[in-house]
């Protein structure tokens, strides 16, 4: 009987036992399920995430890219000479009247100083061979323009950083004309066809054959015919409040390289009296000869009907 009753005993005991543990795989299953569900919520949130932050990433670069383009385009407009804007933005306290200001001012200043320039401006220590007149760099003589543009009633009549620009573009224009000028040759240039043979032991002044002035070679002829060379000329001669004008430098630098560009090709070198020995002459037997040695006579008028400068600032 006691026998009887601990087997039933022990059998539900068994029982009990096994369905615990069956109670137990399942719930570990359920939980196992639970988990892996987590961990595709966790991957497919930070997927999303990964992807939502790769498009945020493009946005910006596309942004980053438009706003690179339009700087070009900026800078492509100023160096056209377009009046449009682009570059740095201006100081608040240079304003767009006293852009105006200054434009009006300068344009009419620098053509009084090149004008003044003219009168005054004459070549020196050239040697005549022949037909040939040649000037090595620094054969060109004339004043320097800053003083001139700073005396002009408009720009006298500028105040505070209106004034200051006006006086930068001043100098940096003023110093890069002298680099110009001082770089300036004359490279065997056929003036004096007469002396090829002349019949005397000397020959006497006689003028020179007309030529573009841009024919007198410079080796820093860039610094006034390329704008951006002018414009940093500007920017070094400016105060700190001006020099982050960046646009408006370029607007001036791109109207007076135009300018200068222009009157290079149109000015004429005219009246360069040169005169020299013959040594070969010799009648009757070597009745013409070349000139061999000659000079000129230094004298101001060799630019005097050169067009004046116009700035082209728009």
């Amino acid at each position: 009987m006691a026998t009887d009753v601990a087997q039933k005993t022990s059998g539900a005991a068994q029982k009990t036992a096994n369905q615990a543990a069956g109670i137990g795989a399942k719930a570990a299953n359920t939980a196992g399920q639970g988990a892996a569900h987590a961990a595709k919520v966790l991957n497919e949130g930070v997927g999303n995430a990964a992807g939502n932050l790769a498009k945020i990433g493009n946005a910006g670069a596309s942004a980053t890219q438009a706003q690179a383009t339009l700087m070009v385009e900026q800078m492509y407009s100023i160096a056209s000479g377009s009046s449009g804007g682009g570059g740095a933005a201006p100081t608040a306290s240079f304003t767009s009247a006293d852009q105006a200001a200054v434009i009006d001012a300068i344009k009419p200043a620098v053509k009084q100083a090149v004008d003044m320039w003219k009168i005054s401006a004459h070549f020196s220590d050239l040697t005549i061979m022949a037909v040939s007149a040649v000037g090595a760099p620094g054969c060109l003589d004339g004043p320097e323009l800053e003083s001139h543009i700073r005396i002009h009633p408009k720009v006298q009549s500028l105040s505070g950083l209106a004034r200051d620009m006006a006086n930068g573009i001043a100098e940096g224009f003023s110093d890069n004309f002298f680099l110009w000028q001082n770089a300036v040759t004359v490279p065997g240039l056929p003036w004096y066809p007469a002396f090829a043979a002349f019949p005397g032991p000397i020959a006497p002044p006689m003028p020179n054959v007309p030529m573009p002035l841009i024919s007198c070679v410079s080796a820093r002829a860039s610094k006034i015919m390329v704008h951006s060379e002018i414009a940093d000329a500007i920017t070094q001669a400016l105060p700190a409040p001006l020099s982050g004008e960046t646009a408006f430098i370029n607007r001036v630098a791109t109207g007076l390289a135009l300018a200068a560009s222009t009157w290079l090709g149109s000015a004429q070198v005219m009246n360069v009296l040169g005169h020299g020995q013959v040594p070969s002459f010799a009648p009757p037997y070597v009745p013409v000869g070349p000139v061999v040695g000659g000079t000129i006579i230094a004298a101001p008028g060799h630019l005097m009907t050169a067009p004046s400068l116009n700035p082209i600032i728009v």
